[in-house]
């Protein structure tokens, strides 16, 4: 069976900003990678949504690069919700979820 994915604004939000970034700072084939990445974990976590370990209680944790992390919970037993696409750059005791 396969989940429905729902983006948060905040996930919304961050992907953008990262994507954002990566277009002032990197290439296009580094961009690439990001959104090729993006779409493999969604499609896995589509199918499998307890495939990353758990980050507390109900979130889990998927590390999309070195310094970007999707953190998503399963709602119920037909939906996974985006929660933030976190930057590691950012001071971790700002991270809400």
């Amino acid at each position: 069976m396969s989940y429905s994915i729902n983006w948060t604004l905040e996930s919304e939000l961050t992907f953008y900003h990262n994507l954002e970034y990566l277009e002032k700072e990197w290439t296009y084939a580094v961009i690439n990678e990001f959104l090729d990445r993006v779409d493999d974990v969604i499609n896995k976590i589509k199918n499998n949504p307890k495939l990353y370990p758990l980050h507390r209680r109900d979130v889990h944790k998927c590390i999309i690069n070195e310094r970007i992390i999707l953190y998503y919970r399963v709602v119920d037993n037909k939906t996974i919700e985006l929660l933030t696409f976190w930057n590691t750059y950012q001071n971790p005791e700002s991270l809400d979820i």
